[in-house]
């Protein structure tokens, strides 16, 4: 039996009572999940230090997917992304991708709610319930996926709120134990919690997030914008979407979450054409 880690991390903001602003600015919630085997993520920590080190970037920073963005509007975060060029910043995101592309093992799965049409549902549900929609999910696929390989994994998140937290590591415990109708037999009863300062996997996970959340801005909302995060999806992410043995990614590497609503058939017209 095989071990895996499941990192996870997000994009877009989840409001219960969101302004139209606010939707404008974040249309979309992505939880990226970068599914690893264990051996797989020994070499990928030790390929992206030497990486961080080719770009002096010190142990005590780390590069987010957003700091693009703020680069771009002349607004860096640190000292570390002032003296960075926009090229080489996204020269660093481009070979991250790569040697995570090179692991044999790698594979993507996405939850995705498209959070105008959540709201003009009139969905307000309380944030942890929203996560626990999320999770569940997220349990399912990766259930399903370490049941094929006969593997074993555990779930990594990026770090929230101590309330927060608390109340999914309870529901991700419950549901993991309890069953809905999947057994969880194959992965850990809970999630761990780590800072992504210190883990290459969730900020893999993060540049996972953002690359969707450009990839689909690009494809539904803004044609002409978001090249560069489309390029790399297309490159590095698309490849590796979990899928069914027909080709088919909604459902399986991309979940709609809720159900049933008109979102899917715009994600089903987007990734799954030709099946």
């Amino acid at each position: 039996m095989n071990s895996y880690y499941v990192f996870s991390d997000e994009a877009g903001s989840y409001q219960r009572w969101p302004s139209e602003k606010h939707l404008r600015s974040h249309p979309y919630y992505i939880r990226s999940n970068v599914i690893m085997e264990t051996n797989d993520y020994r070499q990928f920590q030790v390929e992206m230090k030497r990486i961080r080190k080719k770009y002096r970037i010190p142990d005590c920073e780390e590069i987010k997917w957003s700091d693009l963005w703020r680069k771009e509007k002349n607004n860096p975060r640190n000292q570390i992304i002032s003296r960075m060029s926009t090229a080489n910043l996204m020269e660093y995101y481009r070979e991250i991708m790569f040697i995570a592309d090179q692991k044999e093992s790698t594979q993507y799965v996405y939850t995705i709610t498209d959070l105008t049409d959540f709201a003009s549902h009139g969905y307000n549900m309380k944030i942890e319930t929203f996560y626990r929609l999320h999770l569940q999910d997220i349990f399912q696929r990766i259930q399903m996926e370490m049941q094929t390989n006969d593997g074993f994994a555990t779930l990594v998140m990026d770090d929230l709120n101590p309330e927060t937290i608390k109340l999914l590591k309870a529901a991700c415990h419950g549901f993991a134990t309890e069953g809905d109708y999947v057994e969880y037999d194959n992965l850990y009863q809970g999630v761990l919690i780590e800072n992504s300062l210190y883990s290459p996997g969730i900020q893999l996970a993060d540049y996972s997030a953002g690359l969707m959340n450009g990839f689909l801005r690009q494809a539904i909302l803004s044609p002409d914008n978001y090249q560069f995060a489309t390029c790399l999806f297309n490159d590095f992410v698309l490849p590796r979407l979990r899928s069914y043995h027909t080709g088919k990614i909604v459902g399986y590497g991309v979940v709609d979450i809720p159900k049933k609503t008109a979102f899917r058939d715009v994600l089903e017209y987007i990734f799954d054409q030709d099946c």
